[in-house]
């Protein structure tokens, strides 16, 4: 037996097969992560997986109290669970597990149990991407809504659907308005800078070949989606076309918690990775739009003009990816090496 925080938990012996552990964590590296920073390491021993933040790979500007990272180590932690599960383990998981280590997030302790493995999520691993092309006008119909509504109860998250014009409007006001502050911010272009347009060699951040083309203004949304390019100069062919852009109508959505602390913030990671997963089984596109969560001020007013109780900690368009469009190569998003990121250790 060992004491972990205020738990008691009883350590089995797992033997776990080395090839079985990097696959694991090759799949909490898929996770999504705020500008593909990957702000997280893993220690591994005795059946047990350890999940560590880096604060390092935080956004000082973007995030200065962390609740991104850890959102996106959450996000980790939920990839490595189903990875696990399919591989044949029940998972048991310690959020929190030493009060003295804050960046020691979480722990998952592997039991051989589940011999047929649980793979209705883990084939969505490798196929989800965020899409940041356009959308179809295809609606996603009531009984998907409740399929990814479920996906966030049940890593103890709420999920709202904006669904009136009004509060349409006061999503894409207060979009426009964070985005606007952002792109004002000389700090906020410098740490963007950082992380976009690395070469085909980079392992981390969001590369070119991810973000389309065209300026995100120039598109058939009331949603302002975040440009990459930071140092956007004017077109260089006028647009002469009469012909407006395709009207995009996607669904949105804001997932949240009842709080807003670090136990939250990894659940609504766990919520989110869940979501997006159940999102790529059924065929459903999404990508995030953080700008007003991003800034106090927009935060406090999404959740005010919404009506929730609780916290917004994701603001997402979801839909099906426009056949006239071609795709961006979101799922050629780079991803650090599992020997950068995994330590097998002694207990």
């Amino acid at each position: 037996m060992r004491e972990v925080g205020e738990r008691i938990v009883e350590i089995r012996e797992v033997v776990m097969d080395q090839q079985v552990l990097h696959d694991i964590v090759a799949q909490a590296v898929r996770a999504p992560s705020i500008h593909n920073t990957q702000p997280w390491r893993f220690v591994a021993y005795d059946g047990v997986i350890e999940l560590w933040t880096d604060p390092a790979r935080g956004l000082a500007v973007l995030d200065p109290n962390g609740r991104a990272r850890h959102l996106s180590c959450g996000a980790s932690l939920l990839h490595a669970r189903v990875a696990a599960e399919a591989a044949g383990y029940d998972v048991d998981v310690v959020l929190q597990p030493d009060p003295t280590e804050p960046e020691h997030l979480a722990d998952l302790r592997l039991r051989s149990g589940a011999a047929a493995g649980r793979k209705s999520l883990a084939d969505a691993v490798s196929a989800r991407h965020t899409e940041r092309g356009a959308f179809s006008p295809e609606p996603v119909t009531p009984d998907v809504v409740a399929a990814l509504r479920n996906a966030a109860e049940v890593e103890g998250c709420w999920l709202r659907v904006v669904d009136s014009s009004d509060d349409e409007t006061a999503v894409a006001v207060l979009l426009t308005r964070a985005d606007a502050i952002e792109r004002a911010d000389p700090a906020y272009l410098d740490e963007l800078r950082r992380w976009t347009g690395h070469g085909s060699e980079a392992t981390d951040g969001v590369p070119a070949s991810a973000v389309p083309d065209a300026d995100p203004s120039r598109r058939g949304s009331n949603f302002l989606l975040r440009d990459f390019v930071t140092d956007r100069g004017p077109a260089t062919v006028p647009d002469v076309s009469n012909d407006p852009p395709p009207v995009e109508r996607p669904l949105v959505a804001v997932l949240g918690t009842e709080d807003d602390d670090v136990a939250s913030w990894l659940a609504a990671g766990q919520g989110l990775a869940r979501l997006l997963l159940t999102a790529t089984s059924l065929g459903v596109a999404a990508s995030p739009m953080t700008q007003p969560l991003e800034i106090p001020d927009t935060r406090s007013r999404l959740a005010a003009e919404l009506g929730v109780v609780g916290h917004p900690q994701m603001l997402l368009r979801l839909g099906y990816a426009s056949d006239d469009v071609p795709p961006t190569a979101g799922d050629q998003t780079p991803r650090r090496h599992v020997e950068d990121v995994l330590n097998v250790t002694e207990d």
